[in-house]
């Protein structure tokens, strides 16, 4: 019998994980722009993984662009995962606010930050980030982008 090599078990172990969080989630690479068919996009701009006051933690930066017609009032919510079997690594900053309202005009976009804590840089993550609309108009929207902090 032919035993795997281990890089072809990794990349199916990667390939079932993202399956799995896809088929909850939707999934995004983190170099690719995502858009709402009502003209929300969302864009992963960074991912870095840094020291921030003694703590070793992966800092996402997304772009959020109203394409519609009217403002936007949202709530935001975010998790971090990470590794081959994804892990919690804790409550991101936007978390442990409590989240975030955003107010953003028509046609214009803004950047969200956050960050969560990490225990070493070249690991994959997957960062969801949902968004509610507070006036009820835009349904709930949940995206993860997949990337790699370095």
């Amino acid at each position: 019998m032919r035993r795997l090599a281990p890089w072809t078990a990794l990349t199916l172990v990667l390939a079932l994980i993202i399956l799995a969080v896809g088929a909850r989630y939707l999934l995004v690479p983190a170099n690719r722009p995502f858009e709402y068919g009502d003209g929300i996009r969302l864009q992963l701009l960074s991912i870095s993984h840094e020291d921030v006051g003694g703590e070793e933690r992966v800092t996402w930066e997304v772009s959020l662009l109203n394409g519609t017609d009217e403002p936007l009032d949202l709530n935001l919510a975010s998790t971090c995962r990470y590794a081959a079997s994804p892990r919690e690594s804790g409550p991101s900053a936007l978390a442990e606010r409590g989240g975030e309202r955003v107010s953003l005009p028509a046609h214009l976009a803004t950047g969200v930050t956050d960050s969560c804590p990490s225990p070493e840089s070249g690991r994959w993550w997957a960062y969801t980030l949902t968004l509610e609309d507070s006036t009820g108009e835009h349904s709930s929207r949940t995206v993860t982008f997949m990337g790699r902090a370095h």
